[in-house]
């Protein structure tokens, strides 16, 4: 595989040959010249009369393309590309082309159509053309199935167009809306890719409860996990309280610590509290379960153990680990922040809470109980090992996980939530030190998940195109999340 500047002539070649490629590569993969072969772009494959430049000339370096050819493949103008051969199907290939499924975006404001997440989705773009490839977001009513294309948005000189292109080698899912995401539409799609043999991946949100239920059998996973039930009946909550003193009512779909209820058993009765301030009393287990199933009107909600986590002036601390999948399609940790909560229910950024270094949380927020004190080496290790049971567990493809820990005044760890789709607003990315604003550099979550996506494209290498590049100092301050 090798990165290949690709220019599409302006005026038809008066040649037999459509696509001009440097004779290195063509030695390199033993095609003699001229010859007819297949070329392949996302979906769209064509017969190409394919040539060489004579070695030493000024353009040995280059790929030219036959604007009939580049019309054919849906090849867009100005996009750098990298070219590998698959010898096995005696096909050029053109790439990597990454798709992102996007729930809206408004194509009239060709800078910044993504809202609150347009920086993430320039990141990606950027990354994406500086290494050699084209990253295209769309919707579900973009596509095309029966033409095979896509009209999507893409980054060109700064700004967002529509651009009209073949299916791409795989889509990355980042659907906003569950509702959407599990409607009959939704799944007609995700079928429809498998048929075509498209990697998609983080195929769905996940279930607090399917989480639960996927690793509870498994014994290195079990350990890290909560007691909890459905909230069913009055029984689900008697037995629970009975149990254990403390229990949050969490929404089984629930993000962002919305919908959380913490119940507190105590000799005068139950008290509620929930993450704005408000609190109430019952004196009976069925006036507080008549009230629990007005409040959650009908959305279905879970019961689990309340834990005795770390923290600061009755302030919980957890950890937000980010694990991915790298250039190799293994899992591996990307980065780890501690949030440490507004108040006693929850720590979400969203939520008021405040971001420390993993390590400055263990050392403040304790484990004070107990001599055992974990490292955010071992905090790690735990997140690794869930992700990996979890997606073995799990149908679907997955490529990410934001999976949360606690660890209580004992200092064991614990499993608290997974997130499939972590948040890239750029609000819940720490601020370096000192800084009042983000730094450039792009953070190495969406790096590695274009190291993921190259890799199901075909492209698992990552090759810099040429160029003179003015070095920086390496500095802590410019690292991201």
């Amino acid at each position: 595989m090798s990165y290949v500047p690709t220019i599409v002539v302006e005026n038809e070649i008066i040649s037999e040959v459509d696509l001009y490629l440097p004779q290195a590569h063509l030695r390199k993969w033993n095609l003699s010249t001229p010859s007819t072969i297949a070329v392949q772009f996302g979906s769209k494959t064509v017969s190409a009369r394919v040539g060489g430049w004579e070695r030493g000339g000024k353009t040995s370096g280059k790929t030219f393309i036959r604007p009939s050819l580049a019309q054919s493949l849906h090849l867009p103008r100005g996009v750098p590309l990298l070219i590998r051969y698959d010898a096995s199907q005696k096909t050029i290939v053109f790439g990597p082309y990454v798709g992102v499924l996007v729930s809206s975006y408004n194509a009239a404001f060709s800078q910044a159509p993504f809202g609150h997440l347009n920086s993430f989705f320039q990141e990606m773009s950027d990354i994406t053309r500086n290494r050699g490839g084209i990253l295209c977001a769309f919707r579900l009513q973009d596509v095309n199935w029966d033409a095979g294309i896509v009209r999507g948005l893409v980054r060109r000189g700064g700004v967002w167009r529509q651009t009209v292109l073949p299916l791409p080698q795989c889509i990355y899912n980042r659907l906003v809306s569950r509702q959407r995401e599990r409607s009959e539409q939704m799944a007609n799609w995700v079928q429809r890719c498998k048929d075509a043999s498209i990697p998609f991946f983080n195929e769905r949100f996940l279930n607090k409860w399917h989480v639960h239920a996927a690793l509870e059998n498994q014994p290195t996973a079990s350990e890290h996990l909560p007691s909890m039930v459905r909230y069913l009946k009055l029984e689900d909550l008697r037995q629970m309280l009975s149990t254990h003193r403390t229990v949050y009512a969490k929404p089984a779909n629930g993000s962002m610590g919305r919908g959380i209820i913490r119940i507190r058993s105590s000799p005068e009765g139950y008290q509620l509290a929930f993450p704005g301030g408000l609190r109430k009393t019952f004196a009976t287990i069925q006036g507080l379960h008549q009230y629990l199933q007005k409040r959650k009107k009908g959305t279905s909600y879970l019961l689990q153990q309340g834990l005795p986590l770390i923290g600061i002036q009755g302030r919980p601390t957890d950890f937000r680990v980010l694990v991915q999948k790298d250039r190799k399609g293994e899992w591996s940790v990307t980065s780890m922040v501690a949030r440490l909560g507004l108040n006693r229910i929850v720590s979400n950024i969203s939520r008021g809470g405040q971001m420390m270094t993993p390590l400055q949380a263990l050392r403040v927020c304790g484990p004070r109980a107990s001599t055992i004190r974990p490292s955010p080496q071992t905090l790690r290790a735990v997140a690794l090992k869930l992700a990996i049971l979890l997606e073995e567990s799990l149908p679907g493809q997955y490529a990410e996980f934001g999976i949360d820990l606690g660890v209580d005044v004992h200092g064991r760890v614990w499993l608290l939530e997974v997130n499939s789709k972590p948040s890239k607003s750029a609000k819940t990315v720490p601020l370096p030190e000192g800084a009042e604003e983000l730094p450039r550099r792009a953070r190495p979550s969406a790096i590695r998940m274009l190291d993921y996506s190259a890799f199901l494209s075909g492209f698992p290498r990552t090759i810099q195109p040429q160029k003179t590049i003015k070095r920086r100092p390496k500095s802590n301050k410019n690292r991201r999340r």
